[in-house]
């Protein structure tokens, strides 16, 4: 791998909030908070920001920024996003003005550059509008899923409680979470699995890494009280989530 330092190749812009993924050679990076993007829920430049891609060949360390067709999700900065064979997916996210939190699910073709919208913001299911949540993708009988956990969002104006989540509210009327959601690709729902074991606290900014197409572990996050080193392993099936703390040192 050959990485060089030339002021006259291109380079994104800085950013914050953002995510980037792998797929192939090649390093997929989107949205963030970036200087000069709008403080809004939407207009034209602020759908111009974020209609383009930034690309990194990683064999030889090159960036380029792509233009994308179709609309990109408002959720631009503390999305999550995963990957499948030739998609990546993004999940919820806050416009960056007035905490307007999303749970929309889109898709992103890196062989098209086309944005599709799976699944819109709504309040009358799926997980809670919020941002700084993980996703990572899993594989149960041959079926690809998207397991989504955690986040923050607003405490009011929101979705209805998930059944055994739970949730903490701070002085800025937001709240953290402690929820799970299956996103079964085949039919486009959202599920709610039964969770077993030793469920994280309510929870935000935390690494969630697969390990096996069934399996994957969390690291740390902010919990309200704290920021954590704890180390959570989860066992994923279709209908239900197995959570072991395998390491605490609080």
């Amino acid at each position: 791998m050959s990485w060089k330092r030339n002021e006259t190749i291109y380079q994104p812009v800085e950013r914050y909030g953002h995510s980037t993924v792998e797929v192939g050679d090649y390093l997929y990076m989107w949205g963030g908070g970036q200087p000069d993007l709008p403080e809004v829920h939407n207009n034209e430049k602020k759908k111009s920001m974020c209609s383009v891609v930034e690309v990194c060949h990683l064999p030889t360390g090159e960036w380029v920024q792509k233009p994308t067709t179709g609309d990109p999700p408002l959720g631009v900065n503390g999305y999550a996003a995963a990957v499948i064979r030739n998609e990546i997916f993004f999940f919820g996210g806050d416009c960056g003005h007035s905490d307007c939190f999303h749970n929309s699910l889109y898709s992103f073709n890196v062989d098209t550059f086309n944005w599709k919208e799976l699944s819109p913001t709504t309040s009358h299911h799926g997980p809670m509008m919020k941002c700084y949540s993980s996703m990572i993708a899993i594989k149960v009988k041959d079926e690809d899923y998207l397991a989504v956990i955690g986040g923050c969002g607003s405490s009011s104006n929101n979705n209805p409680p998930q059944p055994g989540a739970q949730y903490s509210k701070n002085a800025f009327g937001n709240q953290r979470c402690n929820e799970i959601h299956l996103y079964r690709l085949k039919t486009g729902e959202w599920t709610s699995p039964t969770v077993t074991g030793d469920r994280p606290p309510p929870i935000n900014t935390f690494t969630l890494t697969s390990i096996t197409n069934t399996t994957a572990i969390l690291f740390g996050g902010y919990d309200s009280h704290r920021f954590s080193n704890d180390v959570y392993v989860f066992e994923f099936t279709d209908t239900s989530v197995v959570s072991v703390l395998l390491v605490s040192l609080y």
